[in-house]
């Protein structure tokens, strides 16, 4: 009983100090301030790879064409003076016993036409030259003048036929007669003269002996008319014209028995010429002969009534068509001759003035019966 009384006696107590108490004051902390953002650091920046530029090319520089000019026969500059000269066309002999020839390289343009028999002669037309050894030379026929006609050329050769000797009367053309020359600006090769019938294998020249004729003896003019500027244009570079059709391998079918052949070098852009199944070669240089443009001419070729030693004519003051093969392609031409005095006029096949690779050029004049064949 007594600690019952004790407890509430003990409880009454801790009430009264309760209520008789100071207030207990809460005082508050002031606000905590906002915790500092964590910064993540920023990553270096990763610089972005430069675009790529290609270096400026070099211009090429500009050649300097100073004191030169276009050879009007192949397109490449040459001295001025000797570009504006006119041109020397030679009858080269082509049969068989009379290889191999000298100097004929060095020519700009060569022509190839039927003369008797089964055996053709190359007019080769010489601009910028100084071979000392040209030929063997050969006579002349009439229809040669026109090829050199055509380039306000003069004409050397040794000897010439009947209708030769007249249309060299006829036409007023300057020439150069190696039967009237013979031992002076033309000699006979020593060796070729030992061997049994090569005498009319035998008849050389030079570049000196033909222009010391020219200007000492005959006193011809030197300088090309200005009526004759060249009768082709020229790419810059190497072309093939428009819609032609590849083609490696050309044969003239000339006659039966001679069919010579150009193969083309694609890494060289040239043609190299083989004749009576061999290259053929220029003795001076012992290499095979190239070109960078042929042109096949087809004309009329006939022999002329009642000549006994089976000479011929051909057609060449007159039109035709024949193919240009350049750059390994073939393409269709056409040609045009309205007088001996007047240059041939050659188109493409879209009627335009006819543009080559610049280069030498190989004319073959075939008949309009003959075929040539290609690979």
């Amino acid at each position: 009983m007594k600690k019952a009384l004790v407890c509430v006696l003990l409880i009454c107590v801790a009430l009264v100090l309760i209520f008789f108490a100071e207030p207990i004051r809460f005082v508050l902390s002031p606000p905590l301030a906002p915790p500092a953002p964590i910064l993540t650091p920023s990553p270096s920046p990763v610089p972005l790879p430069s675009p790529s530029v290609s270096p400026t090319p070099t211009p090429e520089p500009t050649p300097d064409l100073t004191g030169l000019a276009r050879n009007p026969l192949t397109g490449a500059y040459i001295d001025e003076e000797v570009a504006a000269r006119r041109p020397i066309a030679v009858v080269i002999n082509n049969k068989y016993a009379a290889l191999p020839q000298s100097g004929i390289a060095q020519a700009s343009l060569y022509y190839e036409v039927l003369s008797e028999g089964a055996i053709t002669r190359i007019i080769a037309v010489f601009q910028d030259f100084d071979a000392a050894k040209i030929g063997p030379i050969r006579s002349m026929r009439h229809y040669f003048l026109d090829f050199a006609l055509d380039h306000d050329a003069i004409f050397a050769h040794h000897g010439h036929s009947p209708q030769g000797k007249a249309a060299l009367q006829n036409l007023g053309i300057n020439n150069i007669e190696g039967m009237y020359v013979d031992g002076t600006y033309y000699w006979r090769d020593p060796e070729r003269k030992k061997i049994p019938a090569m005498y009319e294998h035998s008849s050389y020249t030079s570049a000196e002996n033909l222009w010391s004729y020219i200007t000492d003896k005959a006193k011809y003019r030197t300088a090309k008319a200005e009526t004759h500027t060249g009768m082709f244009a020229f790419y810059d570079a190497p072309t093939s014209p428009a819609n032609s059709t590849p083609v490696m391998k050309i044969t003239i079918n000339y006659i039966n028995s001679f069919t010579p052949s150009f193969t083309y070098n694609a890494e060289t852009h040239l043609y190299a010429r083989t004749q009576y199944g061999e290259p053929h070669i220029d003795e001076q240089t012992g290499e095979q002969l190239t070109v960078t443009n042929i042109i096949v001419q087809n004309a009329e070729v006939w022999h002329i009534p009642g000549d006994a030693s089976g000479r011929r004519d051909v057609a060449l003051v007159a039109s035709g068509t024949g193919t240009l093969y350049t750059n390994g392609t073939a393409s269709p031409v056409t040609w045009t001759k309205t007088s001996h005095q007047s240059p041939t006029q050659w188109f493409d096949a879209q009627g335009k003035p006819l543009t080559l690779n610049i280069g030498k050029t190989w004319v073959c004049v075939t008949q309009n019966a003959s075929t040539v064949e290609t690979d």
